[in-house]
């Protein structure tokens, strides 16, 4: 084998393979409908078919109704997604010609740019070892935890973690990659750029990203790289401050209210003994205290969200900065935030939803457990302590130091300490997530929306762990 392809290739034949089976042949894996795929479906002219029976949510369903009439809601949510789904469309118009939509084609698009994500990130991993068997067990390894069916799943769905997933893992490959390249190439700085602003566009809580991104553009200042290459970096650093203010101004105004609802019920107010006391402290009237905990949703409320009392007394006293700051004076609140966040931050696969057609004649709400290794290991066998992850950050700090240790050592370009900023930016990328989650929508649906910063854990994880386990066997390998 070692003779004919390398790692790197290996690893996208073997993700290929895997993926493509799961998402495309029978029985096929993707992620029911929790009731958000309506957000997007109808600005792209789709909706569920007629026949499909509204109430099972618990199934997956690949095909959809194109709309033949006069669509008011048409190009409403602005988002990056719309612009991954509106090309499968135009790919399935060309294979069937009919009216129908097969998710299938999103799901190939996703899946051709999650392969190249991982080719790259092979491709840096197989640099540190000359040791083979350690090459291609690496690979092997990407495989098993990017290729998760807990991750896979996804991409057959209408969630924006569709896109997200794939574009983020594109996007630190990539930026990764231009960091230990011999020629600083721009190419590379441009694919980061389309693939990061697909990321923060396809979800209004990934919106933080962009000025992390731009941050990390204007690091580049610091390198000896040639002056046109400095303008680029300046240019893309402007343009994702400008994207981030965009994305926060043309948010859905009923996104905006229900996010406003659980900022206070699902979050300040969650697990507090006393919610009289923590309305005064917000500056709200005490009887608010009675939404503590409930949902926008709820079925039989105790007052409609968006009744004209809320609107004038309630949602009018407080916004994002007045909470922010609650939090900075209410030290006990914020680690409230941040544990319930880091115990959540383990799961892959979201709660409920199931990954197989009705048709399938499977359990309503039945999990694949079709290469679910990775996501089976951390959600059984990891206990979830906000403990285990701040060690992991320690041990992960460690080896950036001995990396650094080891560029001076060995007098690498100055771009090698580059891709230590970048793994900076993922656990922040991560980290923020945390708060934007929490403190921004409370702990509705929390385990989905915190799929990125368990991406962003899986890549610091496997990153150093393949860092790690080469210096090992390369020491060993010297002492023979």
């Amino acid at each position: 084998m070692n003779k004919y392809m390398k790692p790197s290739i290996f690893a996208v034949i073997l993700l290929i393979v895997i993926g493509g089976y799961a998402l495309f042949f029978q029985p096929l894996i993707g992620l029911a409908d929790n009731g958000d795929f309506f957000r997007i479906m109808a600005p792209n002219d789709l909706k569920h078919e007629e026949d499909r029976d509204v109430n099972v949510f618990g199934y997956f369903t690949n095909r959809y109704d194109k709309l033949q009439y006069y669509n008011e809601l048409k190009g409403r949510i602005k988002s990056t997604q719309n612009i991954i789904i509106q090309m499968a469309i135009k790919i399935d118009d060309f294979f069937t010609r009919d009216e129908k939509f097969d998710i299938r084609f999103q799901g190939g698009i996703c899946l051709i740019i999650l392969a190249l994500g991982l080719y790259w990130m092979v491709d840096i991993i197989e640099k540190m070892t000359e040791n083979k068997k350690l090459q291609y067990f690496l690979a092997a390894m990407a495989v098993i935890i990017f290729g998760d069916i807990g991750y896979l799943a996804y991409l057959n769905s209408f969630y924006g973690e569709s896109i997200s997933y794939p574009f983020f893992i594109l996007s630190i490959a990539v930026i990764l990659k231009f960091s230990f390249e011999k020629q600083i190439k721009a190419r590379y700085l441009f694919i980061y750029f389309i693939s990061s602003f697909l990321f923060m566009g396809s979800k209004n809580q990934f919106a933080v990203n962009g000025i992390l991104s731009s941050m990390l553009m204007a690091a580049l200042l610091m390198f000896k790289i040639k002056n046109y290459k400095k303008i680029i970096a300046v240019s893309l650093s402007v343009f994702f401050l400008i994207s981030t203010a965009l994305m926060y101004i043309i948010i859905d105004e009923n996104i905006s209210l229900i996010n406003k609802y659980h900022m206070m019920t699902r979050g300040v107010m969650l697990f507090e003994p006393d919610l009289e006391e923590v309305t005064k402290k917000v500056g709200l009237y005490e009887q608010y205290a009675l939404l503590g905990e409930t949902i926008y949703f709820d079925s039989t409320p105790i007052i409609h969200p968006k009744d004209e009392l809320l609107l004038r007394n309630f949602y009018s006293n407080y916004d994002l900065i007045s909470i922010v700051m609650y939090y900075f004076r209410t030290p006990k609140a914020f680690m409230k935030i941040m544990n319930l966040g880091l115990k959540n931050s383990f799961t892959i696969r979201p709660e409920v939803l199931g990954n197989f057609k009705k048709s399938g004649n499977k359990e309503f709400g039945e999990k694949a457990r079709y290469f679910s290794l990775w996501s089976h290991f951390k959600d059984n066998r990891i206990p979830h302590d906000p403990g285990l992850i701040i060690m992991f950050l320690i041990l992960c700090l460690a080896l950036c130091i001995n990396r650094i240790l080891k560029y001076r050592e060995n007098q690498n370009s100055q771009m090698y300490y580059y891709s230590e900023i970048v793994l900076i930016y993922v656990f922040f990328t991560g980290f923020s997530q945390i708060l934007v989650s929490l403190i921004g929508a409370g702990d509705t649906d929390l385990k989905k929306h915190l799929f990125i910063t368990t991406v962003t854990l899986d890549i610091l994880f496997y990153f150093n762990f393949a860092y790690a386990l080469c210096l090992f066997c390369n020491a060993r390998a010297k002492t023979k």
